[in-house]
């Protein structure tokens, strides 16, 4: 197989799991972790409006990861996984320094296909 051809079917894979890992996030958050499980850890880590802010990551992962599968404008789509990760990075996972550089890592992903959009 050509490099061409191999750089080709890593994009398509890279686009494909970034474009689930938000979607299946989202529909656990909904149906395994609940709703109100989300809150309560919004609720712990201090951040005001939890039950709000539950449903807001909720929706915006399952629809940006729908949306990025569907390639929909993915230079703008992207960055509302990036803004979830970079704040899950030095909230929920501060200090969890392999939790944090793979969320950052995953981030920086989201950014390259963005970017590769244009």
């Amino acid at each position: 197989m050509a490099k061409s051809d191999m750089l080709n079917w890593a994009e398509k894979v890279n686009w494909i799991l970034l474009g689930l890992t938000m979607l299946v996030a989202g529909l656990l958050k909904v149906f395994v972790i609940t709703p109100e499980g989300v809150s309560g850890m919004f609720a712990g880590l201090g951040f005001p409006a939890p039950t709000v802010l539950a449903w807001i990551v909720i929706v915006a992962e399952i629809v940006s990861g729908a949306l990025i599968l569907a390639k929909w404008r993915l230079k703008y789509v992207v960055y509302v996984p990036i803004i979830i990760l970079i704040v899950a990075t030095f909230t929920a996972n501060l200090g969890n320094y392999v939790n944090m550089l793979i969320h950052l890592a995953l981030a920086a992903n989201y950014w390259r296909l963005g970017v590769k959009a244009d």
